[in-house]
């Protein structure tokens, strides 16, 4: 009989201990959603899901190839693509070579196949070099980044125009193509 009621004596304590949390968390919790604003909604648009500071990374064989930040983006489920805004994506090369860091003004993703098509005002950078132009695609399979407009090609032992461009991200090599201008510093290496 005494540890029947020590039993009970326990198991009404746990139970005023445990509503004491409860109350305490709802409190709480109420009090931090009336102080904190919210974040600001997306922009309006036909899409199935918009998101602010939307992020995504691609990964292969378990290592991150590359990692996009965009201030929004909006998910379209009929064609499985995302519309970014102001866009930031970082390579990340297999050999120990430097990052290499793109910005622009927007984009498209596909979901199934990783491909980017960004526009507008594009700077890639990495520890050497800065690329501009206006239009890119780039193509997850075969790591090739390539445009079909002018591009700007500025480093340490080259300065470069020409009117389309393809890099091979894994083997590291350019081709230019068309007007081909420039000037390249022979002391330098490339």
């Amino acid at each position: 009989m005494r540890r029947k009621a020590t039993i009970r004596l326990l198991l009404g304590g746990t139970a005023v201990v445990l509503l004491t949390l409860l109350v305490t968390f709802a409190f709480n919790h109420k009090m931090s959603k009336t102080v904190s604003q919210a974040p600001p909604a997306p922009e309006q648009s036909a899409a199935d899901l918009s998101i602010n500071n939307f992020q995504h990374t691609a990964t292969q064989e378990g290592k991150i190839q590359w990692r996009l930040e965009a201030e929004s983006a909006h998910f379209f489920s009929d064609n499985k693509r995302v519309r970014l805004k102001n866009i930031n994506v970082i390579f990340f090369p297999a050999s120990a070579e430097s990052e290499t860091r793109l910005s622009a003004n927007s984009g498209i993703l596909d979901i199934q196949t990783h491909d980017i098509d960004i526009m507008g005002n594009i700077t890639i950078k990495n520890q050497q070099y800065r690329l501009q132009t206006e239009t890119l695609h780039y193509s997850h399979e075969l790591h090739i980044i390539s445009t079909e407009k002018p591009v700007d090609i500025v480093g340490p032992s080259i300065q470069l125009r020409a009117d389309t461009m393809k890099v091979d991200l894994k083997t590291g090599q350019m081709k230019c193509r068309g007007n081909v201008e420039g000037t390249i510093n022979a002391a330098g290496t490339i």
